[in-house]
């Protein structure tokens, strides 16, 4: 039964289109829930965070849509995948509203990093690599990684990019080398994030 579902969700990726993606604030909480983001929150309290986001220009340009236009905007590959990695950045259950509007700042680069890290996930700067661990076996990576190049002080942020996107060996060689206690938030595997947020909306438009 694992491997069944394993294998209907590899088919189910291979066949997906993140440019049709558009979907209704409630079935964007329903996907960001199987994303494992609401955590034990409430319903209730998740919606009013992203609703909190929404106000802050998350992931809609101010005048983009009506935000008294109940939960009618139509959210796109794009517009989740600011969600996902604003989610994925959440501290104590908030992100800093200075790292958020950096984060619009920096959109137009950072949607098309969300679609190479789809499009890129097993080719180009994504293409897997194998490393030998001392005393056998091998680490296989794939995929793209976002660096923010984020640094913060005294909880205030003091650093924020410019973005990069980074080739498995590039984001292992920070992995490797940086100072772990100064950089709070290394490389984000993105193509990682992106393929299990196309599994989630597929599963919401009822493939599985």
């Amino acid at each position: 039964m694992i491997a069944e579902r394993k294998s209907l969700e590899a088919q189910q990726l291979q066949g997906a289109d993140p440019a049709n993606i558009r979907y209704r604030r409630g079935e964007v909480i329903w996907i960001l829930t199987q994303l494992g983001f609401r955590g034990p929150a409430s319903e209730a309290t998740f919606l009013e965070y992203i609703k909190s986001l929404r106000k802050l220009g998350i992931p809609f340009r101010r005048g983009e849509i009506n935000l008294s236009d109940r939960g009618k905007g139509n959210y796109s590959y794009c517009h989740l995948m600011e969600l996902v990695l604003v989610l994925t950045l959440r501290v104590y259950n908030v992100v800093p509203d200075a790292l958020l509007l950096e984060i619009i700042q920096h959109r137009k680069v950072l949607y098309r990093y969300y679609r190479r890290a789809y499009t890129q996930r097993c080719t180009g700067i994504g293409a897997p690599i194998s490393v030998v661990v001392p005393g056998g076996g091998l680490l296989k990576l794939r995929g793209t990684f976002l660096d923010l190049q984020l640094d913060f002080s005294g909880g205030r942020l003091i650093k924020f990019g410019p973005p990069r996107l980074l080739s498995p060996i590039e984001a292992l060689k920070i992995f490797a080398h940086s100072d772990i206690a100064s950089r709070p938030f290394l490389p984000i595997n993105l193509s990682s994030l992106a393929e299990k947020l196309i599994a989630a909306t597929g599963r919401a438009a009822g493939w599985t």
